[in-house]
């Protein structure tokens, strides 16, 4: 199936206080976890807090702390979601109006930015284009959060309003590959790609809800939800020797509007409608967009979500009319200005800004118990295709933006060990990988560990290796078939240095994200499938 489920939508109005929000796009990471704490169900409720640092990533105010227990955490996330919507008090649908929008002003503030020229470009460029990343990422990459290294990214932000687009992909044999189709609420509606459509290639045209024209020959029509989508790309690449493979790649595939196709001119990048001033704006401040500016904006976030909302409604699921009733009674809707409304009502305005502030630490929490524990690993399918789950979508839109559903993608994080210790520099570690634990993909998919510190970036380690896998030249199995890999800050060895992970060497805290790229199914999200723990050996230092 090329199109997972048809949703009808649109987005003719971009506002121009999303200048001030600076919305945060993380599409290169997983999940990308911040350092939460855990230690309660009441305390992750009550005080979880953000702050930026000078990188840009998230990080909490308290770093890292004891781990506490993220099911009951998040059956109680749950309870509050339920109570919230049940609830007819201002302050209650504020927010939840702020949790429910919150994708819609993170989506469409990252598309403004990241189609803005002179942007540092990883794979960004003008509106319905794709771009693509050239290098793999390393230590001093700080755009983002969460890099992967098995893969290369392209992204193109696309606006379908004046028409469709062609999407052109070339045959691409015993490769992983795969283009992820979103819309402004960060779900996943449509794939391309090895596990989707094959590695053939062909060529797909792109085209908006309202567009209905006659599909050519030989072209498979990918429908849009809305005007404004997204396409993340990801191509496998094993190691920098694979690079120029991978850049022949990229180098044949093409997006085009559908008129030039047709007069088989030379393709030009379509301008970004109306965005003029926030462009204008967001290059002043000549910063990546981060998702703490969003509540920082105060009660004009609710401004933006309404604009958001103009000829953009919620189609998966339908939009639920109590639901939006309610927004209503506070002001929030389609082209409403509610900051307008409760400059002169306090009720409201505080209402509001409670709203942000409930908000916030419901997300912060979600983000903090995000996923099932299973052996110390937090393991989380749910990403890609939310249904009603409205604090599952908002934290994956501030932290991890652009998550595959889990049939294309999933990443379990370890934070703890197995004894529920925090994963630290300075200490051994090994994982052991019994017969029947290898990471279960299929054959052109591929599985990998990946270091973060604390800021979700990567270790500095002196082999410059950042991730571990089946693809690792020379790692080694056991007799039996397992497999066992060394965390730690020193070689574990000549006879083991190819199953080596280098962790800090300092007494720092790190995680590691495990993820399978086309994972076998059912037994990889069914729960048949489940990681190993990670062990602690000894401290050395």
């Amino acid at each position: 199936m090329i199109q997972k489920k048809l949703q009808y939508v649109s987005i003719s109005v971009i506002f121009a206080m999303l200048a001030m929000l600076g919305a945060a796009i993380i599409p290169y990471g997983a999940i990308a976890f911040a350092q939460q704490s855990q230690n309660s169900t009441s305390k992750t409720l009550a005080n979880t807090t953000s702050s930026t640092n000078a990188t840009g990533a998230m990080t909490n105010k308290t770093a890292l702390l004891k781990p506490g227990n993220p099911a009951a955490v998040n059956v109680a996330l749950a309870a509050k979601m339920i109570q919230l919507e049940a609830s007819n008090k201002p302050k209650d649908i504020a927010t939840l109006a702020y949790i429910w929008g919150y994708p819609l002003v993170d989506i469409v503030g990252s598309y403004v930015y990241y189609t803005t020229k002179g942007v540092p470009s990883q794979g960004e460029g003008p509106v319905n284009t794709i771009n693509f990343a050239r290098q793999l990422s390393n230590t001093s990459w700080v755009q983002y959060v969460t890099p992967n290294m098995n893969v290369l990214y392209g992204n193109a932000w696309m606006n379908l309003a004046k028409g469709p687009l062609v999407l052109f992909i070339p045959p691409i044999p015993q490769r992983y590959y795969v283009m992820q189709f979103m819309d402004p609420f960060g779900q996943v509606f449509a794939y391309v790609g090895a596990r989707a459509t094959g590695n053939t290639g062909g060529s797909f045209l792109i085209a908006g809800p309202n567009w209905n024209g006659i599909v050519p020959n030989g072209m498979h029509e990918i429908k849009t939800p809305t005007n404004i989508a997204w396409i993340s790309n990801r191509i496998f690449v094993n190691g920098t020797s694979d690079l120029p493979n991978v850049h022949a790649i990229q180098n044949q595939i093409k997006l085009v509007p559908l008129s030039v196709f047709q007069q088989q001119g030379n393709a030009t990048s379509s301008p970004s409608p109306s965005l003029s001033s926030i462009q204008s704006a967001i290059k002043a401040s000549d910063k990546t967009p981060n998702p703490a500016m969003i509540p920082a904006a105060g009660i004009k976030v609710y401004d933006a979500i309404s604009q958001a909302m103009v000829g953009n409604p919620q189609t998966y699921p339908p939009p639920d009319p109590l639901l939006l009733a309610k927004f209503a009674s506070i002001g929030v809707g389609p082209g409403k200005t509610p900051s307008q409304a409760a400059a002169t009502n306090n009720t409201l305005n505080a209402a509001l800004q409670a709203g942000i502030t409930e908000g916030e630490k419901l997300i912060n929490a979600k983000i903090a118990n995000i996923g099932t524990p299973v052996n110390g690993w937090l393991v989380q399918t749910g990403s890609g295709t939310y249904g009603t789950d409205y604090l599952l979508r908002a934290a994956v839109a501030k932290y991890g933006l652009g998550a595959n559903a889990a049939e294309e993608a999933f990443y379990p994080i370890a934070l703890t060990d197995s004894t529920g210790k925090n994963l630290t520099g300075g200490v051994n570690y090994t994982i052991h990988f019994k017969p029947s634990q290898i990471p279960p993909v299929n054959k052109l998919g591929f599985w990998s560990i990946t270091m973060y510190n604390s800021t979700q970036r990567l270790v500095p380690n002196p082999i410059n290796r950042y991730w571990i896998g089946a693809d690792t030249p020379g790692i080694m199995y056991n007799k039996d078939g397992s497999l066992d890999v060394y965390v730690q800050p020193q070689s574990p060895g000549q006879a083991k240095q190819n199953n080596w992970l280098p962790s800090p060497t300092t007494n720092q805290p790190f995680n590691v994200v495990l993820r399978l790229y086309w994972p076998d199914q059912p037994q990889a999200l069914n729960g048949t499938w489940i990681p190993p723990p990670i062990q602690r050996a000894n401290a050395t230092g």
